[in-house]
């Protein structure tokens, strides 16, 4: 039963950290439509509210995925040998986690910061179509690279396939 509710957790905290970003994705965009004043503010708001849940939802995925890990352990040298599929996947799954968090630690604390302070002091075009573009290519690649996590994890749950030889 334990079991089952680690997972269910690690779930739902997969689901947190990945709607906003779908969400902010697609929304951002479009608030180039508000003045300079109104958008760092609207910015401000959203990055700060969707930041502490995907924070939030980080530490619940990194503890919720070695408790899962550790309710496993008597499978585990099994599920991660080399010859098999899982530990493939295993790797590749948190590899793109690595990849994710730097990327969002760059992103939330690097360059989201640098945009909204060029957007409250009304720095330059330049600057700011510069400082948007790398943020929306953070943001793609954070996307793609928790998709990514999503799609490893769907297939080391289907044991026919994680399970047979590589």
């Amino acid at each position: 039963m334990t079991e089952s509710i680690s997972f269910w957790i690690h779930i739902v905290a997969a689901t947190a950290f990945i709607g906003p970003q779908f969400l902010l994705f697609l929304v951002i965009p479009a608030l180039r439509t508000l003045e300079p004043g109104a958008r760092a503010r609207v910015l401000r708001v959203l990055t700060s509210r969707f930041g502490w849940l995907g924070g939030a939802a980080i530490v619940v995925l990194v503890l919720s995925g070695l408790s899962n890990l550790f309710q496993r352990m008597d499978e585990i040298d099994d599920l991660l040998d080399p010859g098999r599929r899982y530990a493939w996947i295993f790797t590749a799954k948190m590899g793109l986690l690595a990849l994710a968090l730097v990327l969002t630690a760059l992103h939330s604390f690097v360059v989201g910061p640098r945009q909204l302070q060029a957007m409250e002091a009304g720095g330059s075009d330049a600057q700011a179509r510069s400082l948007r573009r790398a943020t929306m290519a953070l943001s793609a690649l954070i996307l793609l690279a928790s998709l990514g996590i999503v799609f490893a994890a769907a297939l080391m749950a289907d044991h026919s396939f994680s399970l047979q030889p590589v």
